[in-house]
């Protein structure tokens, strides 16, 4: 599956729809956050475990729809392709280009705190580097501006920061992935996972 396709998988507004379908009232942002800081942890995360915190993230009983829990799966597949492949193209599933900033600015405080919850769930109890320490100090920051988000006004300025802010946010994420896992150009989990 090309780059492209993988990252369409990450697509906000694909994952919002689910949850509308599903009356989930969580953030999609910040489920994928979750998932991200688990894999980035460095704890192996099977998709039938990722299923099983998905819906006890979004305190659903199950789904009323397979389409939805196809799109969580394919959430997980393009995302786990992302980090292992080597491109370095994973991109945090926050609210689009076409979204106000204000939005936008939120949805990355979601993703941030969803990265620490999943990091914190993963069990990872080793003793972290401090580069780590430091990437996850600045991620509880980014996490804890939504309010400061909110207030967003749309000038070029604040989308510049933005813009920096959703890049180191990417690029840290991958870099602790790539801290304990080995990179993989040839991998594409979205040709194994059709399990139900």
């Amino acid at each position: 599956m090309s780059t492209e396709m993988l990252k369409d998988a990450l697509d906000f507004d694909l994952i919002a729809d689910v949850f509308v379908t599903e009356s989930i009232t969580a953030s999609p942002s910040e489920l994928h956050g979750q998932l991200c800081g688990y894999l980035a942890s460095g704890v192996t995360l099977p998709l039938e475990d990722w299923l099983a915190m998905v819906v006890e993230f979004c305190d659903i009983e199950g789904w009323k729809e397979e389409a939805s829990r196809a799109v969580i799966v394919e959430l997980y597949t393009a995302t786990l392709t992302l980090f292992q492949n080597g491109e370095f193209a994973l991109v945090p599933s926050i609210s689009d280009d076409d979204a106000e900033l204000c939005e936008r600015g939120v949805t990355l405080a979601q993703w941030a705190h969803g990265f620490l919850a999943g990091y914190g769930l993963s069990g990872q109890k080793n003793e972290l580097p401090d580069e780590t320490k430091q990437i996850l100090r600045d991620f509880a920051n980014i996490s804890g501006m939504q309010a400061e988000m909110r207030a967003l006004e749309d000038n070029n300025d604040n989308e510049a920061d933005l813009t920096e802010l959703i890049e180191y946010v990417r690029l840290s994420a991958m870099m602790l992935y790539t801290e304990h896992h080995d990179i993989n150009p040839d991998v594409d989990h979205t040709k194994q996972s059709s399990l139900h």
